[in-house]
């Protein structure tokens, strides 16, 4: 008979995971944390502070607007304002021998020949052109 020698080994449970120590990685919302916060950064410098530098210039704009004011309406229209209205919204504006009520956010732009900078390459040259064809 041959003879069989066995070894007893000790036998070794494995470790239990620590419960304290977490090599787990972290949720993936927490990894994408980052780009939304860069998302929203980028979203409020591009869009919501351009936007409230238009609404700024815009009030400060009709803050300034007064009688025989050379204006430019959102539709094009060139006319003279003859009237506003403080408690409302209006503004009347002639253009040549016809007066038009608008809403003062449809204008867009004061034009005066006086206070008007030279316009650079051609820029609003038309519109500078258009004003100061009829007084002369």
């Amino acid at each position: 008979m041959t003879g069989s020698i066995l070894f007893a080994q000790e036998v070794q449970e494995a470790p239990k995971p620590d419960k304290d120590k977490k090599d787990e990685q972290p949720p993936g919302w927490f990894q994408m944390a980052p780009f939304i916060l860069i998302a929203f950064v980028w979203i409020y410098f591009m869009i919501i502070v351009p936007n409230r530098r238009e609404k700024q210039r815009q009030a400060a704009l009709m803050g300034g607007l007064k009688k025989n004011d050379e204006v430019v309406t959102s539709s094009g229209i060139l006319g003279i304002v003859t009237s506003i209205k403080d408690t409302g919204d209006e503004v009347t504006i002639k253009s040549d021998e016809t007066r038009l009520r608008v809403l003062k956010s449809s204008i867009v732009r004061i034009i005066n020949a006086k206070e008007t900078p030279a316009a650079p390459a051609g820029q609003d040259q038309a519109v500078t052109d258009l004003s100061n064809k009829g007084k002369a």
